[in-house]
């Protein structure tokens, strides 16, 4: 019924599976272990006194591996692991001051109760240090882990046990879940308008010009990739290369434009070529690979000529967008002084808002009005593809049950929890010393 996403919901995901003994066959299945026990002591952020290393950065980044995939994503995932980590920081260092430090006898618990270090069901010390050494990792860097993770529990715990649910709050919030909405969804899409427009080129250069971050180029490398059946030959390849020769044959590749060219686990070994190690060899299949990096590409802006049908394409989309908006509008003015408009029609009857909000992002403050105000039209509100206006011919009110009611209560108290780590969070930002190392974390 409720859903926030939260600035900091990173914190406790750590918290939550290492308890439940799923953290640590995450970090061994899915982690890349010469990531995880890259023995760097370098400080991505420095948190008053305390250092957020390379190894905490690239254990933390693990756990989105499968989204930074997305380039578009890539950026925006490590901002906010950076976050969570100042932060996790910043509360422990806070649990330490107000004594909420986990003890020996529970950081013992919570590891005997990981099923990752237990043979037929039972902890054994043999099988604990065996499953730790496989990934680099003491015991000792393991415990003050999860105790770092536990002391931080206690603290959020210590936190949310200070919110409030006041009565008037649970009653307007029952009243919400309790009513029930009839009336139509009026559907405006890419079918209800007419697009009669051709730019010119020189508005395709304005839009360019005005735009570029759109047609952004990121720093591209440029490769030759041999592939050969002998090792002899493979070997042969490598040792050309290192001394300067490039050898005939091979085929270029230009990354990241072509990476669909290479598998991943090719894409990776790339990833570690430099101006100061431009060649590797590895094996994939039955085949020896030789990776060259001929030439890295800086960053820049892509040519207009190059990009004119995209300039096209985004100017269109763009006109496409405002055309839509503007017949929204038009539907719901019509609908307000009584017209029916010709667009799609969807009925709906005793359906509360939080459905109808799942297809409609209702604005936040028109809330409400919807449930509770005698007005009829609301809108127009962003559909998936194209906008959507709401006329509500009635409301009615249902009896929650009793567990919906604890529901309801549930949620209030999350979504007030989360709010309240937040800001609390952002006040021991306001008062701390913060340095990230953006320098080490290009590379990260």
């Amino acid at each position: 019924m409720y859903s926030l996403l939260h600035k900091y919901k990173g914190i406790t995901i750590g918290v939550i599976s290492i308890a439940s003994g799923a953290f640590f066959l995450w970090l061994f299945f899915y982690g890349g272990v010469r990531d995880i026990t890259s023995p760097s002591k370098k400080c991505v952020a420095e948190v008053n006194s305390g250092c957020i290393t390379l190894k905490d950065y690239r254990r933390e980044l693990l756990r989105y591996s499968n989204l930074i995939q997305n380039q578009g994503m890539e950026k925006l995932i490590r901002e906010q692991v950076i976050e969570n980590l100042v932060a996790q920081e910043l509360l422990y260092q806070k649990a330490k001051e107000l004594s909420f430090i986990a003890s020996d006898e529970e950081v013992v618990e919570v590891i005997k109760s990981d099923p990752s270090f237990q043979e037929g069901g039972i902890f054994t010390t043999s099988k604990y240090r065996e499953v730790l050494s496989k990934i680099g990792l003491s015991p000792e860097e393991y415990e003050e882990y999860i105790r770092r993770m536990l002391s931080i529990q206690k603290l959020i715990n210590f936190i949310s046990n200070g919110v409030y649910i006041s009565d008037r709050e649970l009653e307007v919030n029952y009243s919400a879940e309790s009513t029930m909405l009839s009336g139509s969804l009026f559907l405006i899409t890419s079918s209800d308008i007419s697009q009669k427009y051709t730019p010119s080129e020189e508005e395709l250069l304005s839009y360019y010009q005005k735009n570029k971050e759109f047609f952004k180029r990121p720093e591209g490398k440029l490769i030759k990739v041999w592939k050969v059946k002998e090792k002899d030959g493979a070997s042969n390849l490598y040792n050309m290369l290192k001394t300067g020769k490039e050898p005939e044959g091979g085929q270029e590749v230009r990354l990241p434009e072509e990476s669909s060219l290479l598998s991943q686990s090719l894409i990776k070994e790339v990833e570690r070529l430099s101006q100061r190690e431009r060649v590797s060899i590895t094996k994939e299949g039955e085949e020896y690979v030789v990776l060259y990096l001929k030439e890295v590409l800086p960053a820049g802006y892509e040519e207009f000529q190059k990009v004119k049908d995209k300039v096209k394409e985004r100017l269109l989309e763009e006109k496409a967008q405002s055309l839509l908006l503007e017949r929204a509008k038009e539907v719901a003015k019509e609908l307000k002084e009584g017209k029916r408009p010709t667009v799609k029609v969807l009925n709906f009857t005793d359906t509360p808002l939080s459905q109808l909000s799942a297809v409609l992002n209702v604005d936040r403050k028109d809330t409400s009005k919807i449930l509770f105000s005698q007005e009829r039209v609301f809108g127009p509100y962003p559909l998936k593809q194209g906008y959507g206006v709401l006329v509500i011919e009635k409301r009615t009110q249902r009896e929650l049950k009793e567990e919906e009611k604890k529901e309801v209560m549930r949620d209030l108290i999350s979504l007030k929890s989360e709010t309240l780590l937040t800001r609390y969070v952002e006040g021991l930002k306001k008062g701390a010393k913060i340095r990230v190392n953006k320098e080490l974390l290009g590379g990260g």
